[in-house]
């Protein structure tokens, strides 16, 4: 067997996996599988990339210059200068590169308030509360406006006369991000934030409701879109609410559950301002 030929067909199988995770990737697709692939495949790359600069080296070098007057082809310059704009334009995030960048997960988010991408449900993060909580199973459904970033959100449960009855989502922790950072989930991923203890005084309307500030979910309010499964000793009518902090903003979502009339629910607010949609169905 040829070293060359199994260099250059590997070459080749690698840039076909390189270009796929990239591209997903590229659109916001990133669950940990496509990731480690990425990452895997990248330094098989530099890896057999080596031996392949090494088995055509003399070939570079006339790509290179002249043999004979050793005068650098304009090929080289123009292939320097490619890189050279790319590396500055990304590394300092110039326009249009920016925003070339972020496009693609702009384009599979959506954009705007009532436009939502093809793959808004691979987007969603599944966490689940109350496991041992016996009664009924409630499931949410959280979506984020456009620019909502790293919000705290609290959840709970209310009688129809507005006392307290029971925690749904309590996170134990919030994220600080650096007011530069664009994208949350990835710098969260690689531990790029830090994580500060929830104070319940930010939410008003849930300290002065609860009898309970004791966290129920271990880690901070996902920053993507997400699912929540939990339960309620609820029965009968009661209030659902959420409490949502984004920056200086706060924004309370209700729902008035009422099995005789439905099974998915819709909560409100009044100004509507932080969530694209906030459902939950009863079970």
């Amino acid at each position: 067997m040829k070293s060359k030929n199994i260099i250059s067909l590997t070459i080749a199988f690698i840039i076909v996996c390189l270009g796929t995770t990239g591209l997903l990737l590229y659109f916001g697709l990133k669950p940990q599988a496509v990731t480690d692939i990425h990452v895997l495949f990248g330094l098989l790359f530099i890896g057999f990339i080596i031996f392949h600069i090494k088995n055509n080296w003399s070939s570079l070098k006339v790509y290179t210059k002249e043999r004979k007057s050793s005068i650098i082809h304009k090929e080289f310059y123009l292939a320097a200068g490619i890189a050279i704009v790319v590396l500055t334009g990304a590394g300092f995030n110039l326009p249009p590169f920016g925003q070339l960048v972020h496009a693609g997960e702009a384009l599979t988010r959506g954009e705007g308030d009532d436009r939502r991408g093809r793959f808004d449900k691979m987007m969603f993060t599944e966490i689940s509360t109350n496991k041992e909580v016996t009664g009924s199973s409630l499931n949410f459904l959280i979506q984020k406006k456009q620019g909502v970033a790293a919000p705290i959100i609290i959840m709970w449960v209310e009688d129809t006369a507005h006392r307290f009855i029971q925690n749904l989502f309590v996170p134990s922790g919030v994220v600080v991000v650096n007011e530069e950072e664009k994208d949350i989930s990835r710098a969260m991923a690689e531990g790029e934030v830090t994580i500060e203890k929830l104070q319940p005084a930010v939410f008003p309307r849930w300290q002065s409701t609860t009898k309970d500030t004791a966290a129920n979910y271990t880690g901070a309010t996902p920053a993507d879109n997400f699912f929540l499964a939990t339960k309620t000793a609820a029965t009968g009518k009661y209030h659902v609410v959420i409490e949502i902090k984004n920056k200086d903003t706060n924004e309370i979502y209700e729902a008035l559950v009422d099995a005789a009339k439905g099974d998915v629910f819709s909560l409100k607010s009044k100004n509507n301002t932080l969530l694209q949609r906030a459902l939950v169905e009863v079970k």
